[in-house]
């Protein structure tokens, strides 16, 4: 049975009476659900029939609700991002050969005979030169000792980390360069010709008490509350950042951290948002002022039309939405280019212009004045020199169903995973060809490595 145990899969393989179609649909992976990742003796396809004809589950990417992840030493030894998650997690990471020995056993078997040895907690000893000597150099290390955190940028709050955790912020050096790093970035994917608008902000976290790491990503339509997704606690801070990386190169196309290098847009993902600090520094070194920073404005809109009896003139936004309203002009004051923005709430739909100060209900067309006032400020109850005329309506268009994200990025997991990995291991060998781009230059606590 030893045998059969270990090897049972490759003996379907060579056999085809052994085959998952031809043995008895057993049901001995009821309740269980299985991810896969790596390159497996089998197709994916093939190992999802033989799962699903034993009544388990298949799914893309590894949630809580994964019992078992299949793969390989190799992708193991890689640290990839199915493999990272199901460490932090807990999910027991099995070889393919516990399929086919379940199978030939018609029962769940114990998955510790079947582990996959890599993806154990492991310490790796520092590289060494050939030949002996000092450990090669890096193009950019890290201090050594506890990470640091900073008290600067606030834990993402739906995380449930904010009284427990910190975000981490330390000092990463290459040759002469030495920079501060923050592991904090939020993302917009702003693109209002196609209808949408998104945002995906991400953090590393490290533990007041120290020795526990998470990689947090909140992430949604813009206007809604979104969702949120923990990665940990993880033993290593190593795990936490690979998981970090990787999402950040998946929604940018971007490398994370790299020094003296640019973020460079990737059509159809994800842009960087610098912060306001970063946002100030650069107009000061440009000799322009810096621009109005976002918080503690109120904002109106003008009701020029007879609506449930109310009067004509200004009315305040309900308290949720004049608090994103004003989080919207924050992001426009550090980027211009983010002028038209598309605010979704449970019911309706609004194309928001800050340049000409004008929401447009995507639904009805109707467009209205909107106005900022700044705290402190009293603004007059006089109307707008202009009433804009109202635009096409779209009454096709259909409020959200969830406050999650589009189905698209939940899908979207796994893709580029291969050239993720690849690039991974490019990073890791010495510094021949240019670098790839990473965060914007200037922006501090956003993603770029700033020269200290």
């Amino acid at each position: 049975f030893f045998v059969q145990a270990v090897f049972g899969l490759g003996a379907a393989r060579r056999h085809p009476a052994l085959s998952a179609a031809a043995m008895p649909p057993t049901k001995v992976f009821k309740g269980q659900v299985f991810a896969l990742s790596g390159k497996l003796s089998q197709t994916r396809k093939e190992h999802e029939d033989m799962i699903r004809s034993s009544g388990g589950e298949v799914v893309g990417s590894v949630t809580e609700d994964v019992t078992y992840l299949i793969t390989n030493e190799a992708d193991a030894e890689a640290r990839s991002l199915k493999v990272a998650t199901a460490i932090g997690r807990g999910t027991p990471i099995v070889h393919e050969g516990f399929l086919g020995a379940c199978i030939a056993a018609k029962k769940l078997l114990d998955a510790r005979h079947f582990a996959v040895l890599a993806a154990r907690p492991k310490r790796k000893a520092p590289a060494k030169r050939a030949g002996g000597g000092e450990p090669a150099p890096k193009r950019a290390k890290a201090e050594v000792g506890p990470p640091r955190t900073t008290d600067k940028v606030a834990v993402i709050a739906k995380s449930g980390l904010a009284d427990r955790a910190k975000v981490v912020q330390e000092t990463v050096k290459t040759g002469f360069v030495e920079a501060s790093l923050t592991w904090d970035v939020e993302l917009v994917h702003n693109d209002v010709a196609a209808g949408k608008d998104k945002f995906y902000n991400m953090q590393v976290l490290a533990s007041n008490e120290g020795g526990e790491y998470w990689a947090v990503q909140h992430y949604g339509k813009t206007g809604l509350d979104g969702k949120v997704h923990v990665d940990g606690p993880f033993d290593d801070i190593g795990d936490a950042k690979r998981v970090f990386r990787r999402r950040f190169r998946q929604r940018t196309g971007n490398v994370f951290g790299q020094l003296g290098v640019s973020f460079a847009e990737v059509a159809g993902k994800y842009r960087v948002l610098a912060n306001d600090d970063a946002v100030a520094e650069a107009a000061a070194k440009e000799g322009r002022p810096a621009p109005v920073k976002a918080g503690g404005g109120k904002w109106q809109y003008y009701l020029h039309n007879k609506v449930d009896g109310k009067k004509l003139g200004w009315y305040d936004y309900e308290k949720k939405a004049g608090e994103n309203m004003e989080k919207y002009f924050g992001q426009f004051t550090r980027d211009a280019a983010l002028n038209v923005r598309l605010i979704q709430s449970d019911y309706f739909k609004y194309e928001v212009d800050f340049s000409a100060m004008i929401q447009r209900n995507v639904k009805s067309g109707m467009r209205r004045n909107i106005r900022r006032i700044a705290e402190g400020e009293r603004a007059p109850p006089v109307p707008p020199k202009k009433i804009p005329a109202p635009a096409e309506p779209a009454p096709d268009w259909k409020g959200a169903e969830s406050s999650e994200e589009d189905e698209e990025d939940e899908s979207s997991e796994d893709e580029g995973e291969a050239e993720v990995e690849a690039e991974e291991e490019a990073e890791a060998a010495p510094a021949e060809k240019p670098a790839r781009a990473a965060a914007p230059a200037g922006v501090r606590g956003r993603g770029a490595a700033d020269p200290a």
